[in-house]
């Protein structure tokens, strides 16, 4: 049976593509330390098993995109979960830390064809004015998967062993494979008869030369740094710093995770109220704040969970506030490149990403007396960035050029 464009069903799968990148994610920060012995790894290696995912998930927003653009939306999107899955299941085989790193490059390549594709999906189905609301309906669905995650891999390790995250992911993928296949039909009303490098180096170029574009993406793809970074050294922090076990970081980590889903609630509640644009430009000021507080707990030597967790749910709320408006504005510009458009916003996110963690990775080498420090330090100027790059929406900027 074929989903209906704009059904519960299709929404359902929406939220699914777009939580199942995240979710691979956040279900293995739990068992990082638990990976590093095991395959006798220092921390910083364990690290770039998550960067090295973030970095295959960028790159991978460059093809979906395009081919989508030129050979359909249901394909691609298909061939996308089989490699996803595929190497996901390699993943749970790695024999070395080497190994794991190398498979989770390919591993980030097939995860991002869900999150690309299911921006394009979203775009093909409702008009631009419909975005923001059903985007940040769709974000705080999106959003449950990865807030369970942590739990659900903190006792999958606890019980079973780090590899049994990735069995359970692959499980997913698999799932969603069958779904679309059976489920979904084509959506793309705007297919090329071939791919022309040409139109899409000038389509692309004029997205990136568009201000209010570029407004979008780049505090997007800034507040994706500063929540990765405290992804990759979080678990650390609370683990080998403060002897917590895999399953109790994945019951306290609910609590940071949960500050994406307040931001992401409050903001529906200002869709039609509040601007999405004055929303972006103002939410930049929870992270500075949530560093100020991280900064100044640990510079007074308040070493607990709380100094950790309390400043990343304030952080996480802030992301939480832009992601939909983000996500929303920059591919609803152009609905004819949509998915061009989504893997744009979507390298700016998992490419910044990468950035935060190895940022937070090299700093935590060097350590410190006060264990929250190298954090801060590290994810201080994405922070500042965040809130200068959403000064490109102030009023007077060139306007977009938007289509219904």
């Amino acid at each position: 049976m074929r989903l209906a464009p704009r059904s519960r069903g299709y929404i359902a799968l929406l939220v699914a593509l777009g939580s199942f990148g995240p979710l691979t994610m956040s279900i293995y920060t739990p068992v990082m330390p638990s990976v590093g012995q095991d395959l006798s790894a220092t921390p910083d290696n364990v690290t770039l098993t998550l960067t090295t995912y973030m970095v295959g998930f960028a790159v991978g927003q460059l093809f979906y995109g395009p081919l989508s653009d030129r050979y359909g939306r249901r394909p691609v999107l298909l061939g996308g979960l089989l490699f996803f899955t595929l190497t996901t299941v390699a993943c749970a085989f790695a024999p070395s830390i080497g190994g794991l790193i190398g498979l989770r490059i390919l591993q980030g390549l097939g995860a991002a064809s869900g999150s690309v594709l299911g921006r394009a999906l979203t775009r093909d189905a409702y008009s631009y004015k419909e975005m923001p609301l059903v985007m940040s309906w769709i974000s705080l669905g999106q959003n449950i998967a990865p807030s369970l995650a942590p739990t659900v891999g903190g006792f999958l390790g606890e019980w079973l062993g780090w590899r049994a995250t990735f069995w359970f992911v692959g499980g997913f993928g698999t799932v969603l494979f069958v779904v679309s296949l059976l489920g979904l039909g084509e959506t793309n009303k705007y297919r090329s008869d071939r791919i022309d490098v040409g139109s899409l180096l000038r389509g692309s170029g004029e997205m990136l030369r568009d201000r209010r574009f570029l407004g979008h993406i780049l505090p997007l793809g800034f507040a994706f740094a500063l929540n990765f970074g405290m992804l990759a050294g979080v678990p650390f922090i609370l683990q080998e710093s403060l002897g917590f076990s895999p399953k109790e970081f994945g019951l306290i980590v609910l609590l940071s995770v949960g500050g994406f889903t307040a931001g992401t609630f409050v903001n529906n509640r200002l869709v039609g109220r509040v601007a999405p644009t004055t929303v972006i430009r103002f939410s930049g000021w929870f992270h500075i704040a949530a560093l100020i507080v991280m900064a100044a707990l640990a510079l007074a030597e308040v070493v607990t969970w709380w100094a950790i967790v309390g400043p990343h749910m304030l952080l996480s709320f802030g992301t939480g506030m832009i992601v939909a408006n983000a996500n929303a504005g920059a591919v609803g510009m152009y609905p004819r490149l949509a998915g061009t458009a989504s893997s744009l916003a979507g390298l700016a996110q998992m490419g910044m990403g990468a950035m935060g963690t190895v940022t937070v990775a090299a700093l935590t080498l060097i350590g410190s007396r006060y264990i929250a420090m190298p954090l801060v330090i590290g994810l201080a100027p994405f922070a500042v960035a965040t809130l200068l790059s959403a000064r490109l929406l102030r009023a007077g900027s060139p306007a977009a050029k938007l289509e219904p």
